[in-house]
C-alpha cells in the first residue's frame, strides 16, 4: 500500500503572494471555507492567513487582504517548536540526549550549591516545561548577561518531572544548551540542517540580552515556512527523500509528557509534548500567543498552518481545527471563497476631510511617549506622522484601500514599548474612513498579529486621539492622547 506521507512536496508558490491569489484545490469544500470565516467573525477571531495540506498535497494557500502568506510575523511562543527540533537534531548527532542533565551541559555556570532538584534536571523536562520551576523565569533569562546561569540560579521547589510550569525561559535555556554544544546560534543550527533544504530563508529572531535567540518566543517567519515545519513532522523527519530528523525523535516531541490540567480552555488541558501542545480533537500543535499555529494531524494525514489574532484562544483554535476537520467533507460545495475573503477586512470609500491640512500639534504628556503629529492629505489619502521625540513614523492611509508602509508599529501597540524594530519588511497596512471632525484609521501590523485603531478627532486648534487595540488589554480598552495646535 503507498504510503501518502511520502509523495514529494512540491511548493510552486514559494515565493509567490497571496494576496488576490488564493489557492483552493478543486476537491476543497468552499462552503467549508466561507463557514471558517463566519465562525472568525462570530468568535472575535481575526484570521491573517492559512494553509492546509493533505497526503501531502497543498490543497489551500489563502490570506485575508491586507495580510500576505509571505508576511514575516512574530511566532510568539510559535517559536518554541523550532527551538525543541534544534535540540532533536542535537540529539540525532549524538551531541546530548533527553536525558542529559543541565548541569553537566553548565559545569561552569552552576550555583554555589546545587539543589536535589536543580541535579536531577533533565533536557527532556526543560523540554515538556517540567523543570521543577514554580514561575516563570522569563524576565529573568532574557535580561540577564549569563542566561544559564539565570536559568540555574531560578529556584527548583518540584522535583522535575512532576509539576508543569510554562515558562518561555526554559525554552530560551534550550537555545543556550544548542549553542553550547553544537557552537552555533539555534537559528544558524537549524539553518544548517534543516532550512537551507526546506527552502525556509529570510527569517530572523529576537535575541536576549546576552545574545541567545529568544528561542520561545521572537522567531519571525511566515505562514509558508510554519506549515513547512509540519510537513517535516507529519512525514516523521523525511523531506523529499532526505532524513532531516529521526523518527525516534518525532515520536519523542509528539508523545505527551506532561500532565497540564487544570486549565478553562481544553486545548491547553490535554496534554504537553516537547514544545508542542496535544490537541483535545486529535494530532498536536506548535502554539503562538494571540494565534500563530502549525497543527499536524497524523490521523488525517493533514498539516494546517494559520496566522490569527484573538482575545480568547480557545476560539482560534476551534476555528482552525473544525475547518481541517470539515474542509474536505463536501467537494461539490459552492461559494465564493475568494469575495469573502476580500470582503473580511474591507474598508468603504470614504469622504476626503474638508478642513485645511496640513496641521502640526505638540501632544501632551501619555503613556506612550509620544511627542508630535502632523496630519495632512495627499489626492484621496490620508498621510499622517507620529514622533516620540526620537523617530518620526510616516504613514500612508488607503482610501477604501489598504497601504502598506515600511514603517514601525510598535509605539502604537503598547504604553511604554518603543524598541528599535526591523525595516526588512513592509511593517503595517493602513485604511481610514473620514466623517465630519473624525478620522479613523486602522492599522494593521504585518510583522506580528496587532492590529489598532486610531481615531483623531480634531477641534479648532486640538486633537484628541484614541487609541483601541487587543495589545491594550482587550479589544474594547482605549487610551486616549491628546495635542495642542503649534
Amino acid at each position: 500500500m503507498e504510503d501518502k506521507r511520502m509523495k514529494e512536496l512540491k511548493f510552486v508558490y514559494d515565493g509567490v503572494s497571496s494576496v488576490g491569489a488564493p489557492f483552493i484545490a478543486e476537491d476543497v469544500d468552499r462552503a467549508a471555507l466561507i463557514r471558517m470565516f463566519e465562525k472568525a467573525k462570530e468568535r472575535k477571531v481575526d484570521l491573517h492567513a492559512f494553509q492546509v495540506w493533505r497526503d501531502n498535497e497543498l490543497k489551500v494557500r489563502m490570506s485575508l487582504p491586507p495580510y500576505d502568506c509571505l508576511d514575516r510575523r512574530q511566532y510568539y511562543s510559535l517559536s518554541k517548536s523550532f527551538t525543541a527540533t534544534a535540540i532533536g537534531l542535537a540529539c540525532d548527532e549524538g551531541l546530548l540526549t533527553t536525558d542529559t542533565r543541565i548541569v553537566d551541559i553548565f559545569p561552569d555556570k552552576v550555583p554555589a550549591t546545587i539543589s536535589e532538584n536543580l541535579a536531577k534536571c533533565k533536557v527532556r523536562h526543560v523540554l515538556s516545561m517540567n523543570s521543577g520551576k514554580g514561575k516563570d523565569s522569563t524576565q529573568a533569562c532574557f535580561q540577564s548577561d549569563d542566561l544559564p546561569r539565570a536559568f540555574m540560579d531560578d529556584e527548583f521547589p518540584y522535583e522535575p518531572g512532576t509539576h508543569f510550569c510554562y515558562d518561555t525561559g526554559a525554552t530560551a535555556m534550550l537555545a543556550a544548551i544548542v549553542t553550547r554544544v553544537t557552537g552555533l546560534s539555534t537559528l544558524d543550527y537549524l539553518d544548517l540542517k534543516l532550512f537551507r533544504y526546506m527552502d525556509i530563508r529570510g527569517i530572523y529572531w529576537d535575541r536576549t540580552t546576552d545574545g541567545t535567540v529568544q528561542a520561545g518566543t521572537g522567531l519571525h517567519a511566515s505562514c509558508d515556512d510554519a506549515a513547512k515545519l509540519g510537513l517535516l513532522y507529519l512525514n516523521r523527519g523525511m523531506w523529499n527523500g532526505r532524513r532531516l530528523l529521526s523518527e525516534a525523535w518525532i515520536d519523542e516531541a509528539s508523545t505527551t509528557h506532561s500532565d497540564n490540567r487544570p486549565n478553562d480552555m481544553i486545548d491547553w488541558e490535554s496534554g504537553y509534548c516537547y514544545q508542542f501542545w496535544t490537541c483535545s480533537r486529535g494530532g498536536y500543535r506548535g502554539d503562538g500567543a494571540f494565534g500563530q499555529y502549525c497543527f499536524i494531524l497524523p490521523e488525517q494525514g493533514m498539516v494546517v498552518s494559520a496566522l490569527c489574532e484573538a482575545e480568547r484562544l480557545q476560539n482560534a483554535v476551534d476555528v482552525v481545527h473544525e475547518m481541517a476537520l470539515e474542509v474536505f467533507n463536501d467537494p461539490a460545495s459552492a461559494g465564493n471563497v475568494e469575495l469573502a475573503a476580500d470582503e473580511f477586512y474591507a474598508v468603504p470609500k470614504s469622504e476626503v476631510p474638508e478642513f485645511p491640512m496640513p496641521r502640526y500639534f505638540k501632544i501632551q504628556e501619555n503613556p506612550y511617549g509620544l511627542t508630535y503629529a502632523k496630519l495632512d492629505t495627499i489626492g484621496d489619502e490620508f498621510v499622517f506622522a507620529i514622533s516620540d521625540g526620537f523617530s518620526l513614523t510616516n504613514i500612508r492611509c488607503g482610501n477604501g484601500k489598504w497601504i502598506r508602509n515600511r514603517a514601525s508599529f510598535e509605539m502604537l501597540l503598547t504604553p511604554g514599548e518603543n524598541p528599535q524594530t526591523s525595516e526588512r519588511t513592509d511593517g503595517m497596512a493602513a485604511a481610514y474612513v473620514a466623517k465630519g471632525n473624525e478620522i479613523r484609521v486602522e492599522l494593521r501590523c504585518l510583522y506580528s498579529p496587532h492590529h489598532v485603531t486610531l481615531t483623531f478627532t480634531l477641534g479648532e486648534q486640538d486633537v484628541q486621539m484614541t487609541l483601541t487595540g487587543l495589545r491594550l488589554g482587550k479589544l474594547s480598552d482605549s487610551v486616549v492622547v491628546t495635542g495642542t495646535e503649534v
